[in-house]
């Protein structure tokens, strides 16, 4: 499991402009013609490298063996050695997030989630392949023979931005933070429960202790995002929320946001540090190359479509099939000025739909749920709509292992759909041919947030008014949308949540966290035997055995029914202009690992200098032509069978 992330809240967004220029065509280094593209240090404090000469080898300084401890020094890295440090790349987003801080209230938006991945950093890392624990601000571990005690020993040359040391007392303010009920999210309930308070046994070595034994709780307390003491030292979780809402504390990552760099609902920056600690170490080889990431929030897809083709975007990610079958094939394609590959890899499906609010009327009925979903004609919309380019959803944990298989799939039937609702109840009609019952008319609302989903949810409608049901469509913007779910204040919602390989059930779907407003549990499920397994896999050691409690899970949650399901991809479509490096596989294996294949270019590809010194000639001259490549890409896909076959997954680029 990677043990950076518990849960990820994943939303389609596109990648937009970039702000790059250069000026020579010197390729052994990228020219950028605004000076604020260049990294930043806000360091204040001095530290020489290296650890502190009064801490002992065996309390984690000098000398330290790691006799006794566990660490890797073979592992997988995205970087690729041919990368190039420089230059700037811009995307979009459709809504300016809620929060900038790395916890509390809100934080669990897309935007949030990659910004973390590149200023905050946690004790350990995972390996992109295989998902086995790799250094990162720890460089060796323990687990006890009971599986209950963890131990970390910290890098002695990991520092934060402001140039203070990490050290021991900076994991343990942060689990204090954590556990502070005032962060107004369910974390603290699950770190009180589960861990004893962490101990800084000396300055490089921190232990915590799990109160349960379970695989899960070292991932969980390896993968805490840690922050520096020095700031949390005398704030309570409600002034934290306050001081770091736009203004974010500074981490120890090689990424940072400056405050001034933050325009409220239009854009924010994030600048690569220059004296970032980790840069030689080998997790960060050939990543983190851009020095400016800067993110505008254009809510019009078809803007933003038409911002790239003109060139003020980079990369664009297609989210929508029609277009990537009708409107991917221009002049600029054709001729290789923009790229265009279709990369499969092996992202969890995740959940995406519409959620049904189970705690009130109508959909507090289980036919009525049903109905619904018997409703929602998915094969139409991908025969019709979709170029029959995605896969229909059956399950919470699509494209792993976990999911059940013997899950029905639902597929659309008007006579069943009009005979459940009628058992549930609604069995008159007005003049208009509307359910009534007791006196009232079978109308919902249902909001959306992208133009694009008015094309088969007018379907949807329609359906549901040949069933007698009146359903009223709203468009809103993502964050208004973000906090209806949040709030639980809806009766059906549209909903897209990342999936996990391995899942973690703790977060959004055993029955507690159906009250907790910062949960992805919108619809309610609520299951005395979800939340008995969910206890079990969290301490089976045994993977086997944890995947057989998953499928019960999944099981048991589909008879529920508590969302209209959608469809899936196993598969990120891209466009960009023909000036980037990048390894050959383009994005993560798992789209998790930075939260989504768009954050994870930020992270490992590059302004490639002769590139990008071709692509500004064949701008300028249009009967230049440069490579097209080949629009399918299967690396992944070629190294799951090379692991089938029983070879070591190692990556080269």
């Amino acid at each position: 499991m990677n043990p950076r992330h518990l849960f990820v809240f994943a939303v389609a967004l596109i990648l937009s402009a970039s702000l790059i220029s250069c000026g020579s065509k010197d390729e052994s280094k990228v020219q950028v013609k605004k000076t604020e593209t260049k990294p930043i240090s806000i360091k204040q404090f001095d530290t020489p490298p290296g650890a502190d000469p009064s801490v002992s080898a065996e309390q984690g300084g000098n000398g330290f063996t790691g006799e006794g401890w566990t660490t890797a020094t073979q592992f997988n890295v995205l970087g690729s050695t041919r990368a190039v440090k420089g230059g700037s790349i811009t995307w979009s987003i459709p809504d300016f997030p809620a929060t900038l801080r790395c916890y509390g209230k809100d934080e669990n938006s897309y935007y949030t989630r990659m910004a973390q991945s590149l200023m905050y950093e946690s004790m350990l890392d995972s390996d992109p392949v295989t998902q086995d624990f790799t250094p990162r601000l720890a460089t060796h571990w323990q687990i006890s023979e009971d599986k209950t005690q963890f131990r970390f020993r910290i890098n002695p040359n990991a520092r934060w931005a402001d140039g203070k040391p990490v050290v021991a007392d900076d994991y343990v303010a942060t689990f204090n933070l954590l556990v502070d009920p005032g962060l107004l999210t369910g974390g603290a309930e699950y770190y009180t429960e589960n861990f004893e308070k962490p101990v800084a046994e000396s300055k490089y070595i921190v232990s915590i202790k799990a109160k349960k034994v379970g695989w899960i709780y070292f991932s969980s307390a390896a993968g805490i995002r840690i922050l520096p003491a020095h700031l949390l030292q005398g704030l309570t979780a409600k002034d934290y929320l306050e001081k770091y809402n736009y203004d974010p504390m500074p981490g120890s990552g090689p990424y940072y946001i400056k405050k001034e760099d933050v325009e409220k609902g239009r854009t924010i920056t994030m600048r690569r540090r220059s004296d970032y600690w980790g840069e030689a170490e080998k997790f960060a080889k050939g990543m983190y190359n851009f020095d400016v990431i800067k993110t505008d929030v254009v809510q019009d897809e078809t803007l933003q479509f038409e911002k790239f083709k003109k060139g003020e975007i980079d990369v664009y990610a297609v989210s929508r099939a029609q277009w990537w079958a009708e409107k991917t094939d221009f002049d600029e394609v054709k001729r290789g000025v923009i790229q265009k590959r279709k990369i499969y890899n092996q992202n969890p499906g995740g959940t995406s739909g519409l959620a049904l609010n189970m705690r009130k009327p109508p959909f507090d009925d289980i036919r009525v749920r049903k109905a619904f979903a018997m409703l929602y004609d998915r094969k139409k919309f991908n025969d019709k709509l979709f170029y029959n380019s995605y896969t229909p959803l059956k399950s919470f944990f699509s494209g792993t292992p976990y999911e059940n298989p013997n899950n029905p799939l639902v597929n659309f039937n008007l006579d069943s759909a009009i005979l459940l609702l009628e058992e549930a109840g609604w069995k008159e009609k007005n003049a208009e041919g509307y359910r009534m019952k007791d006196g009232r008319i079978f109308e919902l609302e249902l909001t959306y947030t992208q133009p694009s989903q008015e094309r088969y949810l007018t379907i949807f409608q329609e359906d549901l008014k040949r069933a007698g049901v009146k359903l009223n469509l709203k468009q809103i913007d993502g964050t208004t949308q973000f906090k209806i779910g949040n709030e639980r204040n809806f009766s059906m919602i549209m909903a897209a949540w990342g999936g996990q390989n391995p899942p973690s059930l703790e977060f959004n779907v055993i029955s507690k966290t159906a009250d907790d407003p910062n949960s992805t549990n919108w619809s309610g499920i609520k299951n005395p035997r979800i939340d008995e397994l969910a206890k079990l896999y969290n301490t089976t050691f045994d993977k086997k055995e944890r995947i057989k409690q998953v499928r019960e899970v999944d099981s048991i949650i589909i008879s529920m029914q508590p969302y209209v399901l959608g469809w899936y991809a196993d598969y990120t479509r891209l466009l960009f202009h023909n000036k980037f490096g990048y390894p050959k596989w383009y994005v993560a294996r798992f789209d998790d690992y930075y939260g989504g294949s768009e954050p994870a270019i930020f992270a490992f590809w590059w302004i490639d200098p002769q590139k990008y010194a071709t692509y500004e000639e064949a701008v300028k001259d249009k009967s230049k032509q440069l490579p097209v490549g080949e629009v399918e890409e299967k690396y992944w896909v070629d190294v799951k069978k090379r692991e089938e076959a029983g070879e070591v997954a190692i990556i080269t680029d």
